[in-house]
């Protein structure tokens, strides 16, 4: 791995090849694991309701099995990468597992064009590093990203990002990076057989409240609208998966929306 390679073409093309970062034993390990786990989610909140969220083909929060999960945390080819993109620093905003089933039309809400993370003009504050479990192209729904769109404000046209748009491509166990930036869609699965990949995304640490404040303010939910907004009410972080699979925008904790970076750029 030349990691000045990787960098450089992250820089310019908003995504870069890493290489192989699992052996072969790691990658059956998890590639079983994760089937377990995302049938016991189906087991416990039936596939119905997880098609109806949007959440049939993710398994959330990895870290909370420890073990292989904290090891693949540790690894030194992805925290080379992690330091170099960002810094030392940064930390992990999500840690899933997407399975895009072969077996029936997938529900997931990637497959439109998106970006992970919001716009700045000449930083970068975010990276997706994904590793598939399985060889990784077009066929079997392989991440689309339109290369150097990380650069730019704005969203492109629909035609341009559809024109200009490249499958990643590469081996079961081979990291990819992306800059959250880069406008990119989740490819359609057509193998006929699921696709597991570990997805995690990092950004720079000071993107979090100094205090929990929603925690340490005993009085917050009889408080206005925008003393809630400001003290973060509406941005907490639930504190497992089965808080996250909380899906009523009401009682949610992140609510939709918050990604907004409306009225913030120098004119």
């Amino acid at each position: 791995m030349n990691i000045g390679n990787i960098v450089e073409e992250l820089n310019i093309r908003g995504a870069a090849a890493i290489g192989p970062v699992l052996s072969a034993e790691d990658i059956e390990w998890f590639r079983q694991d994760l089937a377990a786990k995302k049938q016991q989610e189906i087991d416990e909140f039936t596939r119905e309701t997880l098609i109806a969220n949007f959440s049939l083909e993710t398994v959330q929060d990895l870290g909370r099995f420890a073990g292989k999960y904290y090891d693949l945390i540790s690894n030194s080819i992805l925290n080379d990468v992690v330091n170099n993109a960002l810094n030392d620093k940064a930390v992990i905003h999500s840690y899933n597992a997407i399975i895009l089933d072969g077996a029936e039309k997938s529900a997931m809400v990637g497959h439109g064009f998106h970006r992970d993370m919001p716009w700045f003009p000449n930083c970068r504050t975010s990276i997706i590093i994904m590793i598939p479990l399985v060889d990784y192209s077009p066929e079997n729904g392989s991440t689309r990203f339109v290369p150097g769109t990380h650069a730019f404000k704005d969203m492109p046209s629909l035609e341009f990002l559809e024109k200009h748009e490249v499958s990643a491509m590469g081996k079961a166990g081979e990291a990819y990076v992306v800059d959250s930036t880069t406008w990119h869609r989740a490819g359609e699965n057509k193998s006929g057989l699921p696709r597991p990949m570990i997805v995690i995304k990092y950004t720079l640490a000071p993107f979090k409240q100094q205090v929990e404040f929603y925690l340490s303010n005993p009085h917050i939910e009889s408080a206005s609208t925008v003393v809630k907004q400001r003290l973060g009410w509406n941005v907490r972080v639930p504190h497992n998966f089965i808080e996250g699979r909380d899906w009523n925008q009401e009682t949610r904790k992140f609510k939709s929306g918050q990604y907004d970076m409306s009225n913030t750029y120098l004119k």
